[in-house]
This record gives structure tokens, C-alpha cells and sequence, in this order.
């Protein structure tokens, strides 16, 4: 019993070592992903001015239908 409590507290301390050394590494190469992710994202950005025109097809194969807006119904009210 008193081997196994030995062997249990060594454990433990030996992770909580383990963790503390390796936990700041982990969260430097976490942030450092985040920050190439967001120079990414500020170099794919449009410049002020720049003009795009974008086509988006409809392949849903229905091409009668028509986009008139949203139906409202409404009922008479008398005074």
C-alpha cells in the first residue's frame, strides 16, 4: 500500500512537471497558427477602390421562376 501511494504521488508530480514544461509550447504554436491565419486573410482582403464582379449561376434547373420578394398576408380590419 504505502509502494502503490509512493508510486501514485511520483505520477502525478511527474505530469504536473511534464504539463508546466510543455503547455507554454503548445500555446506559442497555437498563436503562432492564428496570427499566419490572419496575414492570410489581411493579404486576400480587396484594397479600397477595387472593383469585383462576381457571377453566381443558378444550376437548380428551374429557370421560370421568378424572385418577386416575400408574400405578406394581411387581413381587412373595420373600424
Amino acid at each position: 500500500m504505502f509502494k502503490f501511494i509512493i508510486i501514485a504521488v511520483g505520477v502525478f508530480y511527474l505530469l504536473k512537471w511534464t504539463i508546466r514544461a510543455i503547455f507554454p509550447f503548445l500555446v506559442q504554436k497555437t498563436f503562432d497558427k492564428m496570427q499566419d491565419k490572419a496575414k492570410q486573410q489581411q493579404q486576400q482582403t480587396k484594397k479600397d477602390g477595387e472593383v469585383t464582379i462576381e457571377k453566381t449561376s443558378d444550376t437548380t434547373g428551374n429557370s421560370n421562376k421568378k424572385d418577386v420578394g416575400d408574400y405578406v398576408d394581411f387581413e381587412e380590419v373595420d373600424d
